[in-house]
């Protein structure tokens, strides 16, 4: 039993693969192989098939999930981070203490955390958020990735967020970004992109710290057609996030470089 469990842990992918292979070419199969396998699937229900599908996903996903935190934990040798799977909740509390991780992460969920074994204030905390939506029949789960950089300074507080093809569709306007009422600011001086980005505060100094170098990198991104970002200041930290996506470790040191040169043109010297 044992060499039978290690044999399908060494491939448990690849088994899946050929099981879900099977299953979609059976129906095709010539009937003489049909007949020789037919005392075997003749018993087995539709029900019982759908069931073992339904397993064989929960396991691939299993096999999926185990294999993004073992590259988590490569990468956070190779950069010099802690990793932690299953962080605790005084490791989150940081993430916690901004408004819209309600969204991105509605059901309190947290993993795979890195953190800086260095200074953590050139490197972010990273985590991954869960949300799910739906019922419990039919729910969807999204996962988001999210930048946290510790300053411990004063800052304005501001959400910046991204408009998504439907909001530019409909003209869908948001009258104030909805879990803490801040109300939607207008730059008056700057040509801040606001047909691509949702930006609010109330911060009566907030149009002299975003900088002109700040918006320009917005404009680049939007110009080369970039995925939009979520920024938000609690007013001493801050977070970046593209809303629902994780990202593959090269894709990590994109962003990284990405939120690193916007943090660097609001907070020069940090």
């Amino acid at each position: 039993t044992v060499i039978y469990m290690n044999f399908f842990e060494r491939n448990k992918e690849k088994l899946l693969f050929l099981f879900v292979i099977f299953l979609i070419l059976m129906p095709f199969f010539p009937q003489d192989i049909k007949d020789n396998i037919s005392d075997f699937f003749s018993g087995l229900h539709t029900g019982l098939l759908a069931f073992l599908i339904v397993i064989c996903t929960f396991v691939f996903a299993s096999f999926v999930e185990n294999k993004r935190s073992v590259e988590l934990g490569e990468y956070a040798k190779k950069h010099n981070y802690h990793f932690y799977k299953k962080p605790d909740e005084a490791q989150i509390s940081l993430f916690k203490e901004f408004k819209s991780i309600k969204t991105i992460s509605n059901r309190d969920i947290f993993f795979n955390l890195l953190v800086p074994k260095d200074d953590n204030h050139s490197k972010p905390l990273i985590v991954t958020g869960e949300s799910v939506f739906g019922s419990a029949q039919s729910s969807w789960t999204y996962n988001t990735q999210i930048f946290l950089y510790k300053h411990n300074v004063e800052l304005p507080k501001f959400y910046m967020q991204r408009k998504t093809k439907l909001n530019n569709l409909i003209g869908r306007r948001y009258k104030t970004f909805q879990v803490n009422d801040i109300e939607p600011y207008k730059f008056k001086k700057k040509d801040f992109p606001h047909n691509r980005y949702f930006f609010f505060s109330e911060h009566p100094d907030i149009e002299n710290f975003i900088s002109n170098e700040f918006i320009e990198l917005l404009k680049t991104g939007i110009n080369r057609k970039k995925a939009l970002i979520n920024i938000e200041s609690n007013g001493n930290n801050l977070i970046f996030y593209k809303q629902w996506s994780r990202h593959t470790t090269e894709y990590m040191d994109y962003y990284l470089n990405l939120f690193k040169a916007l943090k660097q043109s609001l907070i020069k010297d940090l």
